[in-house]
């Protein structure tokens, strides 16, 4: 039987409610406390950042941590430019990273909590061989660990750190 547009979103929205409502908690429990925040990068950061947040109570768990470094990057990009730093306007991460650490802007443990986001999401949105070492089946296989957990884990991981970054830039 063939679901009509309105049948199925009806079907979505009951679909894995208390998860959906106890990764919600989850988010409102480790969201930095602020007034606002002083985003850097424009709409699109805002955007991605909402988008990581959205993703993460629906359960796309790929998508959040794709989303969540891209805004951490996109941030920490912007950050740059403002400080008339062109040289890394299409820097990627590791670069950006790096960069921040030798100017302070970041402390070491930091830059290794963003360097271990970048190396969570990396094996999701790039090619690797099957069952390379870091790929998400690898870990599952390894762990004895369905991969949905593993990626549920890594999202929770990634937007720890897109919080760390809110927390830093809190008003």
């Amino acid at each position: 039987m063939e679901l009509t547009a309105e049948e199925w979103l009806e079907r979505e929205g009951e679909a894995d409610r208390p998860g959906r409502q106890q990764r919600l908690r989850w988010i409102v429990e480790h969201y930095p406390l602020a007034e606002g925040f002083a985003l850097s990068g424009g709409w699109l950061s805002k955007q991605l950042l909402e988008e990581a947040k959205y993703c993460f109570v629906y359960g796309q768990y790929v998508a959040t941590a794709a989303l969540g470094v891209a805004f951490v990057e996109r941030s920490l990009a912007a950050q740059f430019c403002a400080a008339g730093r062109n040289d890394l306007e299409r820097a990627g991460g590791q670069a950006l990273f790096n960069e921040a650490l030798q100017c302070g802007w970041v402390t070491q443990r930091d830059f290794e909590r963003f360097d271990r986001m970048r190396g969570l999401r990396n094996p999701l949105v790039h090619f690797r061989r099957p069952l390379a070492r870091d790929t998400v089946e690898a870990r599952a296989a390894v762990s004895d660990t369905h991969p949905d957990r593993i990626v549920e884990a890594d999202a929770r991981e990634v937007l720890e750190g897109v919080f760390r970054v809110l927390d830093r830039i809190a008003v």
